[in-house]
């Protein structure tokens, strides 16, 4: 091969491998904040996207609903010619219109409008209830995400070291200053920490799916080594008190209130539609004789059979239903917003005794059970407890971490907003 098409084809392949490399850079989205997870969320999520579907359908029932009070007109023509022997009957061909002009006399689009307008002021509140729960489940899988990622963390550091200690083992069983059932347990613990992180890599993967379907990343980078593992700290002090005030404006109670008075609205609208319109009559036409005729009258039905039964049963049966969830979800925003708040309080209270003295405890145990058995006075198994012991408050408070971002949830799920 000659040497200028040698360099033509590595320059070739280099530059294929470079942006082959860039685009997958550019298709790895950077690891967001929690500020910038929940406004992709709110704008992503595909429950805030049924919800603004369900509010431009509320709209475009406005729209109808503002048409005019009168109907359109309609015009029954007809004509007609004699056929009889009798001579007096005459030949001549008789035409008539029958012009109707159906008007709303008893105020029908009024309640028309009335009732669109409630069902968009129902469907605005959807849209920000929806908005609320995209941003709780947001918070929720980026604090699974994040503390996911801490748990492979720690695996990898628990592995590294059982490896080391492998090693060790293998070292001096191969000079024959060890046993082999020491050399196994070592081995043994290695195994084990392979397990361990295997696991928290399927938690990462599920978390990061979840995260990535709520923010409309495909591929979210991991998050970054200092990410904050504990929740945003409350704002308010979040007493009985300021529960009450939370559960009334909670996003979710206002959603149920404002579908109670839509289906308040449909009922009115329906019972005012019982009255049928009135056509009024244009009659303009030609008589048998050759002369002109006009008249005028109007065309009234009574309603006597039907009368939208079926429709105002079904709004009275969704206005019953929406009191009755409003009474209940008030009860459950309630009690969760109670326990979540206590929940956080005794995270926070937990997570402060373990990183002030229990972890520091638990890493001095190691340490000094280590050191004793390399100094023989004490055996293998004591210093791998020590070791076991340290790695399941780790874990522990990592579930303590994780228990205290899905309470954090459950409070942003119900007011909106970061509490």
């Amino acid at each position: 091969m000659k040497p200028a098409l040698r360099v033509f084809r590595c320059l070739t392949s280099s530059l294929v491998a470079g942006a082959l490399t860039l685009m997958a850079s550019a298709a790895r989205a950077e690891f967001p904040t929690l500020e910038v997870a929940i406004q992709r969320a709110r704008v992503q999520a595909v429950v805030v996207a049924d919800a603004e579907g369900e509010l431009g359908a509320a709209r475009g029932q406005l729209a109808g609903a503002r048409a005019s009070a009168f109907g359109n007109p309609y015009t029954d023509v007809q004509v007609d010619r004699p056929f009889s022997n009798y001579e007096g009957a005459g030949r001549q061909v008789q035409a008539l219109t029958f012009t109707y002009f159906p008007v709303d006399v008893a105020g029908q689009r009024g309640k028309r409008i009335d009732e669109a307008e409630r069902l968009i002021e129902w469907r605005k509140i959807g849209l920000v209830d929806a908005r609320a729960i995209a941003t709780g489940d947001v918070v929720a899988a980026y604090g699974e995400y994040v503390v996911s990622s801490s748990r492979v963390r720690e695996a990898e550091s628990g592995e590294t070291t059982a490896r080391e200690e492998a090693k060790y083992f293998q070292g001096r069983f191969d000079a024959k200053d060890t046993t082999l059932y020491e050399k196994s347990i070592a081995e043994a613990e290695v195994a084990r920490w392979v397990q361990s992180r295997a696991e928290a890599e399927l938690r990462v993967a599920n978390s990061r799916a979840r995260f990535g379907q709520l923010t409309a990343l495909p591929d979210p980078d991991k998050p970054p080594p200092n990410a904050s593992l504990l929740p945003p700290p409350l704002r308010g002090p979040w007493d009985d008190a300021h529960v009450a005030r939370v559960v009334d404006r909670a996003p979710i109670v206002s959603r149920l209130a404002a579908e109670r008075t839509y289906w308040d609205a449909s009922i009115a609208r329906y019972e005012r539609e019982k009255i049928p319109a009135v056509s009024f009559e244009l009659l303009a036409g030609r008589g048998s004789q050759g002369e002109a005729r006009f008249g005028g009258g109007a065309v009234i039905t009574l309603p006597v059979t039907r009368k939208f039964q079926g429709e105002i049963a079904r709004a009275e049966a969704g206005r019953t239903n929406a009191a009755r969830r409003l009474e209940l979800f008030r009860g459950v925003v309630n009690a969760r917003l109670r326990a979540a708040r206590d929940a956080i309080q005794s995270v926070t209270k937990a997570l402060e005794e373990l990183d002030k003295n229990g972890i520091p405890a638990l890493e001095r145990a190691v340490e000094a059970s280590v050191d004793g058995f390399r100094a023989g006075k004490i055996d293998l198994t004591r210093a791998m407890l020590a070791r076991r012991d340290l790695a399941i408050a780790r874990a522990r408070r990592l579930d303590l971490l994780e228990a205290s971002w899905r309470a954090y949830a459950d409070l942003v799920n119900f007011t909106g907003d970061l509490p």
